[in-house]
C-alpha cells in the first residue's frame, strides 16, 4: 500500500465514525427528551403539507424538449414540487427574518 492509499483508508474510517456519531448521538438525546420529538413529529408535518400542496399545484405538461430529455408526467411533477417548496421556504425565511428584525425594533 501507497502512503496515500492508507491516508485515504483512514480518512475514510473516520468519516464512517463522524456520520455514524453524528447521526446517533442526537436520535440518543431525542429519547432522553420526549419534548424534542414532539418538535421534530410537527416539523416533519408541515414538511410533508408544504409537499403535498406543492405536489397538487405543480405542472406535468409534457414538451418536445421534456421528451427528448426522456422525462415523464411524474417526473416533472416531483421537479415542479421541488421548485415550489423552494420558493415557499425562500419566502417564508425571508419573511420570518424580517418579522425578527421588525420585532426586535418594538422591544
Amino acid at each position: 500500500m501507497d502512503s496515500i492509499d492508507i491516508g485515504l483508508f483512514f480518512m475514510y474510517l473516520f468519516l464512517g465514525a463522524a456520520t455514524l456519531v453524528a447521526i446517533i448521538l442526537p436520535i440518543v438525546s431525542l429519547f432522553s427528551n420526549p419534548k424534542q420529538l414532539i418538535k421534530i413529529g410537527g416539523g416533519a408535518a408541515v414538511f410533508l403539507l408544504v409537499f403535498f400542496l406543492a405536489y397538487s399545484v405543480s405542472d406535468s405538461a409534457l414538451t418536445t424538449k421534456w421528451i427528448a430529455m426522456e422525462q415523464t408526467g411524474t417526473d416533472l411533477k416531483l421537479i415542479g414540487a421541488g421548485l415550489w417548496m423552494l420558493y415557499i421556504f425562500l419566502f417564508g425565511s425571508i419573511l420570518a427574518m424580517i418579522f425578527s428584525e421588525v420585532s426586535k425594533m418594538f422591544k
